[in-house]
């Protein structure tokens, strides 16, 4: 698709993961956020060239303007098929998928966002088919993808190492986050919480679950009073996890309005995650003012940095003395709090927006 108006340069972006009827789960609704702010940009000036943005959709995204939508209306195979067709009737100047795999065909500036390749560093969290369907999406992002966009340091590094792309085309990008919680969340008592540890996310194999479940085991044998929240829809290793402890709530997929409520009267927030793209819980958990307890993985430290308490995720003894600390200690939790709230200023969507279109246009 070119246009001809002012010689502008037309980006269409895979929008199919921002339709209603999904749950979404982290990746997609990071997706939503830089969409949200990439929009507010078309129609701007970047490096001199005039720029038009629509989107490619499975149904109308009722968010973006309906005349900015392509659709295309199919149900299955919808990027293999559909997608693909589209790049070869009426291809955009640049393609961009925030999420989601490549389609078949793909113009020359195409960019993609990776956001994790742990089936390469933990292959046993992930079923066969994953794996290969994983892997070969890769694949074809090396080969394809002028650049390749990544969240953090470690993914690139990860990147460099697994797969012989050229440095230069990844570009590191960290995401943004807006502020979600209420206003009276920053004078509540972070001492006066209830007593329940929250999870939100998958609850799959790579996510460390049973590991965390064996570690409050052992925490809840000393502080009975706490309850483990699991929020998040069950993924590949959840059903080998058992789940039979009183204590331990198996919530499901949520909705955003439920997880502001447990974000807002939960004691801490956990992720001790064995693999990690970024770790946007961890964001949410500075945002409503939450310690945070985290895995001492190289990733989650580029995210928190000293706002978060780290733990060996392979040892359910640390996890436990972890979760004692951040617990009981409330001179920790008040300074882990504080550091969070700071930590979160530093993680703006506009500029990320800014930056990745600066990135592809050249």
């Amino acid at each position: 698709m070119k246009s001809c108006q002012d010689n502008r340069t037309i980006i269409g972006i895979d929008a199919s993961r921002s339709v209603d009827f999904i749950n979404k789960t982290g990746v997609e609704k990071v997706s939503d956020e830089l969409i949200k702010e990439i929009e507010k940009l078309s129609n701007k000036e970047i490096k001199g060239n005039k720029i038009s943005i629509f989107y490619y959709t499975s149904r109308l995204v009722n968010w973006l303007l309906q005349d900015k939508q392509k659709v295309i209306k199919l149900k299955k195979l919808w990027t293999v098929l559909g997608l693909s067709f589209e790049m070869i009737h009426s291809k955009p100047d640049i393609l961009f998928v925030p999420v989601h795999t490549l389609p078949f065909f793909c113009p020359k500036k195409t960019y993609k966002i990776i956001h994790d390749i742990a089936f390469k560093k933990e292959s046993e969290s992930y079923s066969f088919w994953q794996r290969l369907y994983l892997n070969l999406d890769l694949k074809r992002c090396v080969k394809k993808c002028k650049k390749i966009f990544v969240a953090t340091q470690e993914i690139k590094n990860d990147l460099l190492k697994y797969t012989e792309v050229d440095k230069n085309r990844v570009v590191v990008v960290p995401f943004g986050y807006n502020i979600k919680a209420p206003a009276q969340i920053a004078t509540q008592n972070v001492t006066g919480r209830q007593k329940q540890i929250l999870y939100i996310g998958r609850l799959e194999e790579k996510k460390n679950i049973s590991n965390l479940i064996k570690a409050f085991e052992i925490f809840n044998k000393k502080y009975p009073e706490y309850k483990l929240i699991l929020a998040g829809k069950a993924g590949y290793g959840f059903k080998s996890v058992k789940c039979q402890m009183s204590n331990v709530k198996c919530l499901g997929y949520i909705t955003d309005e439920k997880k502001y409520e447990l974000l807002s009267e939960s004691a801490c927030l956990v992720l001790i995650s064995k693999q990690e793209g970024f770790g946007f819980p961890i964001l949410e958990g500075f945002d409503f003012k939450l310690p945070v307890l985290a895995s001492d993985i190289p990733v989650l430290h580029e995210v928190g940095a000293d706002a978060c308490l780290y733990t060996n995720p392979v040892s359910a003894q640390d996890i436990a003395l972890g979760l004692e600390k951040i617990t009981q200690n409330d001179e920790l939790r008040k300074d882990l709090v504080a550091k969070g709230s700071q930590r979160l200023k530093l993680f703006n969507w506009q500029i990320a927006a800014e930056k990745y279109l600066q990135e592809m246009i050249e």
